[in-house]
């Protein structure tokens, strides 16, 4: 009998390293799970096995992280366990702390299962075909490009990225700065509202507001981002001729059209389906408006799948998630388990209490003043490489709205919108490092050169906007 090949020692890493990804995807997932069973059925027992699966999580994956990220969540939590120790807090209250963002981290993960059903339907070469004769016009193509990534982020969040950039393909428009200005602000003004981004769980898992309370606020703010995008690149997009290459110039058959335009019609169906069902639930159930998302986000996809015939596509995309998707979102996971427990950290230290009466002999009942000063820390922040979910999340669970002469439906809508805006210009975000990889240009050009402005003239007109509308 012929001697078997070996297997060379390459393959036998790959092998390996495959396998570890996929029990780090379980393990991770069981995190989603955990949180589920903690809002259905909450019982010490559990709480004590989620908060050590969260340990088991940080201690696997935190080795093997680089860059900025790795730097940031080591200084978080060596000064967390540091302040832990030094106030003698109890070892119960440590455990509780690492839970704080479990509920992101829930999030995090089940969302991206509402973007299976874009993946298998052929919803994106649809898109391409009903879109391709208008993208020529300037206007169009930066409109066009701002909202249809801001829609299909909601549920396939930064993928929507890649979608849409691909799409701009059917456009002879060749303009780095236009694709990725229109790109990066659409996708940051999902941040605001989407019940489906971690913003919004961790506003509303920890403030007394309800999604629909604040959500039509949100809306009407994303508009007026969107006017002043435009009159900010107004002088690009009127300069902007297109190339004539003859790419995507080829007519399209009349049924071809036709049956694409009956696919973006089954998309927009499915778009608002998903954020509808969720504003039903929330009127319809007292229980967590990030429970009900995590059961959209499991049920939705599936029942759409399956009564589409794409069954078999479901089961093969979810083993993708599971396996290779989640680990791929581990350092962004462990990010948001660490800002948690530093918060919790912050709060036993007392910290919060110096930061609001610093604030009230700053600006004493000064509700303009105040929120200037809380959005500038945000930005700051970010322009420095530290992901606004950090700062956020000190400032939602540390102060209490009302201190500070905020209401909380206030103060809600300050720190969304404060968060996406700072997301523009932030070198440390996904859709940033995205775009540079996707149009091959310089990341202070896609960050700060471009979208400096644009975040202080909106962080400026958050405070005026939120008076406006008397909220």
């Amino acid at each position: 009998m012929p001697a078997q090949p070996s297997m060379s020692a390459q393959q036998q890493v790959r092998i390996k390293s495959n396998s570890k990804e996929k029990i780090q995807g379980i393990l991770i997932g069981c995190l989603a799970i955990g949180f589920m069973l903690l809002q259905l059925f909450p019982s010490a027992q559990i709480e004590l096995f989620v908060s050590f699966v969260i340990i088991a999580v940080m201690v696997w994956v935190l080795p093997g992280i680089r860059g900025t990220t790795l730097y940031i969540s080591l200084f978080l939590l060596i000064t967390g366990v540091a302040l832990m120790i030094y106030h003698h807090v109890p070892a119960m209250e440590w455990l509780s702390s690492m839970r704080i963002n479990l509920m992101l981290v829930a999030i995090f993960i089940v969302v991206p299962l509402l973007g299976i059903p874009v993946k298998t339907g052929g919803y994106v070469k649809a898109l391409k075909i009903v879109f391709s004769k208008k993208m020529n016009e300037p206007y169009f193509f930066y409109l066009g490009t701002n909202l249809l990534t801001h829609l299909l982020g909601v549920v396939i969040n930064i993928g929507s990225v890649s979608i849409v950039n691909e799409l701009t393909r059917a456009s002879n428009i060749k303009a780095p700065r236009l694709v990725a200005n229109a790109i990066n602000r659409g996708f940051i003004m999902t941040i605001f509202w989407s019940p489906y981004f971690s913003s919004v769980a961790l506003i509303v898992s920890h403030l007394p507001v309800k999604w629909t309370s604040i959500v039509g606020y949100l809306l009407g703010f994303v508009v007026v981002c969107m006017i002043i995008s435009v009159l900010l690149d107004r002088k690009e997009i009127k300069n902007s001729s297109p190339a004539d290459n003859g790419e995507w110039t080829v007519e399209k058959d009349e049924k071809e059209v036709a049956a694409a335009k009956k696919k973006v019609t089954e998309l927009c169906i499915y778009l608002i389906a998903i954020t509808g069902s969720v504003l039903m639930l929330e009127f319809l159930f007292s229980a967590s408006m990030i429970l009900m998302v995590c059961f959209v986000g499991i049920i939705f996809p599936l029942l759409w799948c399956v009564f589409s015939g794409k069954t078999a596509r479901y089961k093969e995309e979810f083993k993708q998630h599971v396996f290779f998707g989640i680990p791929r979102m581990k350092k962004e996971i462990v990010l948001f388990l660490i800002a948690g427990f530093f918060s919790g950290a912050f709060i036993h230290a007392d910290l919060s209490g110096l930061l609001i009466t610093a604030m009230q002999t700053m600006f004493g009942s000064s509700q303009l003043g105040t929120s200037f000063f809380l959005s500038a820390i945000v930005l700051s922040a970010a322009l420095i490489g530290i992901h606004p979910i950090v700062v956020i999340t000190i400032l939602v669970t540390s102060i209490k709205p009302e201190l500070i002469g905020f209401s909380p439906e206030y103060f809600a809508v300050l720190l969304l919108t404060s968060w996406g805006i700072s997301n523009t210009v932030a070198p440390a975000t996904a859709v940033n490092n995205l775009l540079v990889s996707l149009l091959k240009v310089d990341l202070i050009d896609v960050s700060i050169r471009w979208n400096f402005k644009y975040a202080i003239i909106a962080i400026l007109i958050v405070p005026f906007y939120l008076r406006l509308t008397g909220l």
